[in-house]
């Protein structure tokens, strides 16, 4: 097949290594994103560089225009989101944007030839306009759409009627999407490590425990530093902030931890987790029950939001559950998020269409 993915962003490497899959798989597979991502990982094939795209003075002004964006935050949502204009002038605004971009989309897509692919993959729901013309125009052509949903943009933005209802098959790779839409095709996020040198094994005189918040709110950080502060006047441990830093920089100081805190919340487990178990770095986070019920076995360090400080202090105590859970957790991220297995489901679900 012929595969042309569009992405706002090449989200935490997700389009890219399934781009890399599905080259191996013998398909020609090509990344189009919008803009760079915040880590800069450079594996795209495209970069459209559009204007009033979310820099910080548009976004600014956005919000000065039409209020706030949504906070994301930890938490579930208990009904399913649609995009919607939320007043007359964010309308104004979508629409004009969409006019400016336009011909530009339209002369880089002809360039391309991108009629001649026989899938059309959007990375995260969104079409290269709000008002999803060219995926009508693919579709028109006789080619096949497909929707992947990462997280937030499902949960806080919400699915973009005019393109999402032009899919023929959707996809996502968050649990708790499936409970607000059941026709979303549950895959486990396809995780490959870095082909990095990076240390181990990890032989620290003072226990080192990570975090690496991207959005505080979203992992619940301020309550786990809180925590951790608390429990070091009770025992000797180092805490390691990985913080708004380059991505090679943040797996090395990553890689460095005796533990590894993601997040607590309703949402599970994210990409941060998968970085820690790769390297057999035993994991902390909070799990629903049903959640929990879905993923078992697995090699998680578990907490409530409720018991924080008590559950953590647990686990630093208690070196042989971390040994056996930093070791399990090598084999399971490659048994459950091995990138050839995931592209693999999704190769298969488009051969079907």
């Amino acid at each position: 097949m012929n595969i042309l993915h569009f992405a706002i962003e090449d989200y935490a490497r997700i389009p890219g290594t399934l781009v890399r899959e599905e080259r191996r798989a013998g398909h020609n597979s090509r990344l189009v994103v919008l803009t760079e991502s915040a880590r800069a990982y450079g594996q795209y094939d495209h970069k459209l560089d559009l204007p009033l795209v979310g820099t910080k003075n548009i976004v600014r002004l956005r919000e000065w225009l039409y209020g706030s964006r949504d906070t994301i935050t930890n938490q579930r949502r208990t009904a399913p989101r649609v995009w919607r204009p939320r007043n007359r002038v964010q309308k104004l605004f979508f629409n004009t944007r969409d006019a400016i971009w336009r011909p530009m989309v339209r002369s880089f897509l002809h360039s391309i030839n991108w009629l001649e692919y026989d899938r059309l993959i959007l990375d995260g729901g969104a079409g290269f306009l709000r008002n999803g013309r060219f995926v009508r125009e693919f579709k028109a052509h006789g080619g096949k759409v497909a929707c992947i949903y990462y997280g937030s943009d499902f949960r806080t933005r919400g699915r973009i009627p005019a393109v999402d209802e032009l899919a023929d098959a959707r996809f996502t790779f968050e649990f708790d999407h499936t409970l607000l839409d059941k026709n979303l095709t549950f895959c486990y996020y396809p995780y490959q490590p870095p082909d990095m040198d990076l240390p181990q094994p990890r032989n620290n005189n003072v226990l080192k425990i990570g975090h690496a918040p991207t959005r505080r709110s979203a992992k619940g950080s301020d309550r786990i530093l809180q925590a951790l502060h608390r429990l070091r006047r009770r025992h000797a441990f180092e805490i390691v902030l990985i913080e708004n830093l380059p991505f090679e920089q943040a797996m090395r100081l990553k890689a460095g931890c005796d533990l590894f805190i993601d997040q607590i919340g309703e949402l599970g487990y994210g990409v941060n987790s998968l970085e820690a178990l790769s390297m057999g770095i035993p994991t902390v986070v909070e799990l629903k029950e049903d959640f929990e019920s879905f993923l078992k076995p697995h090699p998680f360090l578990t907490v409530h939001s409720a018991t924080l400080e008590v559950d953590l202090e647990r686990w630093i105590m208690d070196k042989q559950a971390r040994d056996k859970a930093g070791a399990y957790g090598i084999k399971w991220v490659n048994e459950r998020h091995a990138p050839d297995k995931v592209s693999a489901r999704i190769l298969q679900k488009l051969f079907d269409l």
